[in-house]
């Protein structure tokens, strides 16, 4: 193993050290690494490094530390990600190279493919989750939200659980995509699993919630879409493949006209007389005389055309209406952006209503 070096600047700065294919962890999917290098930095959370193959390339990768005592979570980490990643490289995991223990300093390498940084090193002012005065969230967060639900229900139903992802170092971008690293946890380590399975699904749902809330809640900011997507984590009420379903077509994570569309669709997918039930109920009172007359012009020329199958006091018509005018061809001066601008001001919160019944 090569001496290290100290620079000028404190950072120790590792020659070329080389891999023990009987003693170290090792996916060699990529071809056969033989040796690695990093700058060892003490109070970074990761380091930056290349690793070396066996056929003369090299590649950039990044190393995370676990001290000496952490051996046994070193390697459940390192065996469970990369059985992860490997399993469907589709899925948002990042794939881990190897685990050493790299002895000038006592601790055990985990080597992963390289990224660009930390979800917990993007600082991100406000103007990156709303969209001008619509308060809409950014194409990049909804994106990036859907596709870690995507994530982590394919995780789930590889019996894996994560267990940190509340903490945005858990999180990595890579060419502006994010991805997961370091899973602690699986089916295997349960004691009684028919009874801690659905906690763990919900714990990491939850975990990453609150992971969430601390990248997109703003200071001092009401932001009652964004408030209302966090609380439906705490509806429980659901089975596991409905809720984290209705997680990721939450209103929350789409566009004005996205949302407007969601009328149509719940619409003609609902069964109307099990729906009209459910909307005939007190939650939804408040939706009735729905057919006000200060409704914008566009509303109420769409509003006359179907005057006769219309019934004020009936929510269900409510869908059928907004159903009408998401469909409606003359609508020429109303965007579905200024639509669904209506919508909330004369039906405030009635889609996430309807989105959690349907």
């Amino acid at each position: 193993m090569g001496k290290v070096q100290v620079s000028v600047d404190g950072i120790q700065k590792e020659q070329k050290h080389k891999l023990n294919p009987d003693k170290d962890l090792v996916v060699n999917k990529d071809g056969i690494f033989i040796q690695y290098e990093f700058n060892y930095e003490p109070s970074q959370i990761y380091f930056t490094g290349k690793i070396y193959f066996k056929n003369g390339k090299e590649g950039e990768a990044r190393f995370f530390k676990f001290e000496k005592s952490e051996e046994d979570l070193a390697k459940k980490t390192f065996t469970l990600t990369s059985k992860l990643a490997n399993y469907d490289q589709r899925v948002g995991v990042l794939k881990p190279h190897f685990l050493t223990y790299y002895e000038p300093q006592n601790i055990w390498i985990l080597c992963y493919e390289k990224f660009n940084h930390l979800l917990s090193e993007i600082n991100i002012d406000a103007e990156d989750f709303v969209n001008g005065d619509s308060r809409i969230l950014s194409f990049w967060w909804r994106s990036s939200i859907r596709d870690l639900l995507r994530t982590i229900k394919h995780m789930h139903s590889c019996k894996f659980f994560h267990k940190g992802l509340n903490g945005s170092d858990n999180y990595v971008v890579v060419s502006g995509r994010v991805k997961i690293i370091n899973i602690q946890s699986s089916f295997e380590d349960l004691e009684d699993p028919p009874s801690q399975v659905n906690v763990l699904r919900m714990n990491d749902l939850k975990a990453f919630r609150n992971m969430l809330k601390e990248k997109i809640m703003l200071p001092e900011d009401s932001w009652v879409d964004r408030d209302s997507f966090f609380d439906f984590f705490d509806k429980e009420e659901y089975p596991y493949h409905i809720f984290i379903k209705k997680l990721a077509t939450h209103p929350f994570l789409l566009t004005p006209a996205e949302r407007m569309k969601s009328f149509y669709s719940i619409h003609d997918s609902a069964n109307e007389s099990k729906f009209k039930r459910r909307l005939d109920g007190r939650e939804f009172y408040k939706y009735r005389g729905w057919n006000r007359k200060d409704m914008v012009r566009e509303f109420q020329k769409v509003y006359k055309i179907f005057n006769s199958k219309y019934d004020g006091d009936c929510v269900w018509d409510l869908v059928e209406f907004l159903k009408d005018v998401y469909e409606d061809d003359n609508r020429r001066e109303l965007t579905l952006d200024a639509a669904y601008a209506e919508v909330r001001r004369l039906y405030p919160d009635f889609l996430e209503k309807i989105h959690a019944i349907v």
